[in-house]
């Protein structure tokens, strides 16, 4: 797996859990379908899914300033340890499993793929097909010590 990606997936859950709810449907909408291209086709994420992305991103102000801080930020660490990853467990206390009539189903990932090499990318894929992404990354707990390991470290580097 791409360090590159991590972060730049990791940028993204943490500019969503900041920027409040900030997505409108439509956003929601493209999100749901990264997360499916993510969970058929990872291997796509330079020819398709990074610029898909990047172009919800760019088109939410808030998000992109957001995103382009904690990008930055990211990209200075050296490692980023699994402690600050959620596990399916973990995830699942915080993803409903269940869905009100209507709503689509949010993706899960195979149990072939619980692997460490795709734990940022199976937690990805969850939150973007949950119905609202913002609320959902914000329910996870080891986001805020992300949070606060970035800035710890940043500060210490300055």
């Amino acid at each position: 797996m791409n360090d590159s990606m991590n972060k730049f997936l990791l940028s993204t859950l943490l500019a969503i859990r900041e920027s409040g709810n900030s997505l409108d449907s439509e956003e929601k909408e493209s999100l749901y379908i990264i997360g499916e291209q993510l969970s058929i086709k990872p291997t796509a994420w330079e020819t398709d899914i990074e610029s898909n992305l990047m172009g919800i991103i760019n088109s939410n102000s808030s998000l992109n300033t957001i995103f382009q801080d904690f990008k930055s930020q990211l990209e200075k660490l050296d490692n980023i340890s699994e402690d600050f990853i959620p596990t399916q467990d973990e995830l699942a206390t915080v993803i409903s499993s269940t869905n009100a009539v209507g709503q689509r189903p949010i993706i899960r990932p195979d149990p072939s793929d619980l692997n460490s090499d795709r734990e940022i990318i199976n937690m990805t894929i969850q939150v973007f097909s949950s119905p609202e992404p913002s609320e959902v990354v914000k329910k996870i707990s080891k986001f805020e010590r992300l949070l606060n390991f970035i800035r710890q470290s940043l500060s210490k580097n300055k």
